[in-house]
């Protein structure tokens, strides 16, 4: 006797969008997207700086990340990064 299987074969879900933009609003989207840099640099040579001179993450930013994670896995990540 041949077994077979009855089970129902499963399809994966699939998020979907839709957008509605006329040629003339997404052409004015583009455009204004193109007026911004892709990379703010002087931001990144700032954080950069406050990295390297160990003033970031501030204390403020720990504790924020603290009470967002829960104080265990701060700790974890203070003695991994101490440890260094």
């Amino acid at each position: 006797m041949e077994k077979t299987n009855s089970s129902p074969v499963s399809k994966p879900v699939v998020d979907q969008a839709i957008m509605n933009f006329s040629a003339d609003s997404f052409s004015s989207l583009v455009k204004e997207a193109g007026q911004f840099p892709e990379v703010r640099s002087e931001l990144v040579d700032a954080y950069k700086t406050r990295i390297q001179s160990g003033e970031y993450p501030s204390q403020e930013t720990i504790a924020g990340l603290a009470n967002f994670l829960g104080n265990s896995l701060v700790q974890m990540a203070k003695a991994a990064s101490s440890s260094k």
